[in-house]
């Protein structure tokens, strides 16, 4: 800081002023930021060295860092030091003119990680139906597989049977009536649930994200599978958690992995999806389950256990929720939004014991209850069979689309990749034999009309390879075919740029 702007603003503090000296230090710290001196992330003078510039002692130079830190144009980091803060020059000007720039200086700084970043990504390359971009990022349902007619019947039907109370509140853990229809679900895949076990939620990601509030606090260890979906990762992040990777191999969830972490840590949480994850379509496998379970029990951990997937299989039997071996472990999270309609958001958690109770209170917290109608038509969808009938109509449509997929990667960029052979669900994961920056990837991709989820967004950790998610569920035969030939010119390109990459580790 020697001889710098800031130095000279400190040398003229006047100590004969009828302004306190922390006045005057933090007017000098603001004026330095105004004029451009200091730049947003830049890192501001120790205590100590601040009361040797200006002349005071440590007590005054600390207090006016607290002075600038309450003004918002500062922030401190324990062992790192203090840093001026994002929008931290506009504050003053922005506050007097009425812009909204004002916001940047009173907010704390946003740190946006690459799983809510993608999330954000699908859902606007999927909202524009006249876009060009072949969304091969996108694991939305198809509109053609979607029961339109049925769901406008069952709407009716609600209406017509509760007439205002369908746009009434209702019971936080949700309208009863869809709540014992999730019960009796539950009892044919295998569960003990009654209604009173279940909470409705406004899809599975609000599930996820109630269930990670309940049972986590900063810091707490949470054994993770990777890769995995972007919004779990997301959810863990924004609480703070430690978040461990375990690897999913060709039987699922890697259980030898997960011991050797529990040798070193005390883990609250294991969070994985055990039936046709997402996005490697894989499930646990049977013995990988029991060991899942008894480690629960030796260790008292929870297992969150999202099945969003889990009824989109069109091969091989189904093992069933793990929830049904040890329901006072087994958190599980479930929506119709993948076999139904996404936009009911329609999803919901079984649970057993005090976090169930926990659970109820922090959605109470969130949002009071969800929306009526949503969980009426759903209600009526399930108790009239439709359910059964959909599912059939969605595992031949889906499974028209992934062997499209697949057989558009033989084609076109088996000789660049390996790739899974899901046996149900919306994605298959993409290997690539030689490693690159999947980010450069994902935007040269975008450019060239085809996009797909980077690895790197549902990887815990570093990132070994380079991986792409690629989703089959939302676009037709023709779609899939060109998406497919359009990322392989640009992986392709890739290749000849960077031909002495190899299949270096990518971070």
């Amino acid at each position: 800081m020697d001889g710098s702007p800031l130095e000279r603003r400190l040398a003229a503090i006047d100590r004969a002023s009828t302004r306190s000296l922390t006045d005057q230090l933090v007017g000098a710290v603001l004026d330095s930021i105004a004029a451009g001196e200091l730049g947003p992330g830049e890192k501001l003078p120790p205590t100590r060295r601040l009361a040797e510039l200006a002349g005071v002692n440590q007590l005054t130079a600390g207090r006016s860092y607290r002075r600038l830190a309450e003004r918002g144009a500062v922030v401190s980091e324990v062992g790192r030091g203090t840093f001026v803060r994002a929008g931290a020059a506009a504050g003053g000007s922005a506050r007097a003119t009425g812009d909204a720039s004002w916001q940047n200086y009173v907010l704390e700084n946003e740190r946006v990680s690459s799983a809510a970043w993608i999330l954000s990504e699908l859902a606007a390359h999927s909202a524009d139906p006249a876009s060009e971009l072949i969304a091969l990022s996108a694991s939305y349902p198809a509109a053609e597989i979607l029961p339109t007619d049925l769901l406008a019947a069952a709407s009716t039907s609600a209406i017509a049977r509760y007439g205002a109370g369908s746009f009434a509140y209702g019971p936080v853990a949700g309208h009863p009536e869809f709540r014992s229809e999730l019960a009796r679900l539950g009892r044919a895949r295998g569960l003990d649930d009654d209604p009173a076990s279940i909470l409705v939620t406004t899809g599975a990601r609000q599930a996820i994200t109630l269930a990670t509030r309940v049972v986590l606090r900063p810091g707490d260890k949470v054994a993770c599978e990777s890769p995995t979906y972007m919004g779990t990762i997301d959810a863990l992040q924004a609480v703070q958690a430690e978040i461990l990777p375990v690897p999913v191999g060709p039987d699922g969830f890697d259980i030898d992995a997960l011991e050797a972490l529990l040798r070193r840590h005390e883990i609250r949480l294991v969070a994985l999806q055990p039936r046709l994850q997402n996005p490697t379509g894989c499930d646990l496998s049977r013995n990988g389950r029991e060991r899942l379970v008894e480690l629960a029990r030796q260790h008292g951990f929870f297992i969150l256990e999202d099945a969003v997937y889990a009824d989109l299989r069109f091969s091989g039997r189904d093992p069933g929720p793990l929830r049904a071996l040890a329901p006072s472990h087994v958190i599980y999270v479930d929506s119709f939004s993948k076999t139904v309609a996404p936009g009911l958001r329609a999803g919901w958690i079984a649970a057993s014991g005090p976090v169930h109770d926990r659970l109820i209170a922090e959605k109470r917290r969130d949002d009071a209850q969800g929306a009526l109608l949503p969980q009426q038509i759903m209600a009526s969808f399930l108790a009239e069979g439709h359910y059964a009938e959909q599912l059939q109509r969605a595992r031949a449509f889906y499974r028209e689309r992934r062997d499209v997929l697949l057989n558009a990667l033989d084609r076109d960029l088996a000789s660049l990749a390996s790739y899974t052979r899901p046996a149900g669900g919306g994605n298959v994961w993409v290997t690539l034999d030689q490693g690159c920056d999947d980010s450069r990837l994902y935007h040269d991709a975008v450019a060239a009309g085809v996009s797909f989820v980077p690895g790197s967004t549902m990887l815990v950790g570093r990132q070994q390879a380079t991986h792409l998610r690629l989703s089959f569920g939302l676009l037709d035969a023709e779609s899939i075919r060109e998406g497919v030939r359009r990322l392989a010119a640009v992986v392709r390109a890739h290749r000849r740029e960077l031909p002495a990459l190899g299949s270096l580790p990518v971070n």
